[in-house]
């Protein structure tokens, strides 16, 4: 995700002068999203003991779908003001996904509201062929192991969710941006059920949450440059939170994590690889305990020929169970295409292999297919 941004003179300079600009014309409304979906064919499942998987269904559907809108202007002084909500297209706890309000100009961009972290904003994922699957942070996995807690892979650091942020991404010099956000807490609506009290859903809440992350710091830096046909893009990220009311020893003070990719295009082709290391996670399990860590990485490949697009990805991930004192191990390989029919929608498909177990227990593995869509409005 590409964030063109602004200069270095201060904010405050552009706060003087905002009070005698007006608009050439009023905010204007836009409206976009996307829907996609899939069908899924489980061919095999075997929970390591020689039977099918338990309580999984051979046929599978799956949708997503979110609707954005955005108005924006420009003023006479050149400073561009706007804001952004994102409507999930299905009924959920979370129905308005993320919103915030941007200020931006030739200094940078400055957004406040329910966003990314800086180390999600600038990452780019494992490569692949499809708008609909993939083995980093997919859209839709089939599977459904009893084996194991995680059932896909992501390489996505995002510690404080969508929680009320303020974030701030630069221009970019000679190739190089960076972007820095600061959260005072991971809100109560973006944590798991059960583990929080005093939810403020238009903001920060209490601080004596036993699994809520507070003063969530990130920051990422990125280099994207085109040489002479073959482009490159790399970067990492980091952010580091403290949880809130710790409790007991066993529970951690802090979690933190990395994150960081390397993408190389050229001639058709996109081959790279990508990864995240967490320390002290927080999942719906145990409750940041120290010493739980987990880490992803994955490598992909891609070629692009006229309207197609195929590709083959595989990820890996190990996660530090608490509560049974196991490593949930999740491997991922795809092959993966896609047809786009138009700018913005797209036909795709995809083979698999999910294989998940633990350390101390059997595998399931699962051969997987699906097809499905791509509409982008």
């Amino acid at each position: 995700m590409k964030h063109v941004l602004l200069g270095t003179t201060a904010l405050v300079a552009a706060g003087l002068v905002a009070s005698n600009a007006h608009a050439a014309q009023g905010v204007q409304l836009g409206l976009g999203g996307y829907y996609v979906a899939a069908a899924g064919l489980v061919l095999s499942q075997d929970d390591g003991t020689g039977e099918p998987g338990h309580n999984t269904r051979d046929i599978v559907f799956r949708q997503d779908v979110e609707v954005y809108f955005k108005g924006e202007t420009t003023l006479d002084n050149g400073l561009t003001v706007g804001a952004t909500i994102q409507l999930e297209g299905q009924q959920s706890n979370d129905q308005i996904d993320e919103v915030w309000a941007y200020f931006k100009g030739g200094w940078g961009q400055v957004r406040f509201g329910d966003d990314d972290d800086a180390s999600e904003q600038l990452h780019y994922l494992i490569p692949g062929a499809s708008n609909a699957f993939g083995v980093d942070t997919p859209y839709f996995e089939f599977s459904n192991s009893g084996q194991v807690t995680f059932q896909t892979n992501s390489t996505v650091l995002d510690l404080s969710s969508d929680a009320t942020k303020i974030i701030y991404f630069s221009p970019t010099f000679a190739g190089f941006s960076f972007a820095v956000s600061f959260a005072p807490d991971r809100r109560g609506e973006d944590q798991y059920s059960g583990f929080v009290t005093g939810n403020n859903p238009s903001g920060t809440s209490r601080s004596n949450n036993n699994a809520q992350l507070q003063n969530v710091f990130s920051a990422a830096l990125n280099f994207d440059h085109d040489f002479n046909g073959v482009s490159l893009a790399t970067g990492v990220g980091f952010a580091e939170g403290q949880y809130e009311n710790t409790g007991t020893n066993a529970q951690a003070d802090t979690e933190w994590g990395v994150d960081g990719h390397l993408i190389v295009s050229f001639s058709g082709f996109t081959i790279g690889g990508a990864g995240r290391y967490v320390e002290n996670y927080n999942n719906n399990i145990t409750v940041g305990i120290s010493g739980q860590d987990l880490w992803v990485a994955g490598i992909g490949g891609t070629y692009n020929w006229d309207a197609w697009t195929v590709g083959l990805a595989w990820s890996h991930g190990e996660y530090d169970i608490s509560s049974n004192n196991d490593t949930d191990i999740v491997d991922i390989v795809q092959v993966s295409g896609r047809y786009d029919l138009g700018p913005g929608i797209s036909l795709d498909a995809m083979v698999g292999l999910n294989n998940a177990h633990t350390d101390n227990g059997p595998s399931d593995t699962t051969w997987e297919t699906g097809v499905g869509f791509y509409i982008g409005f």
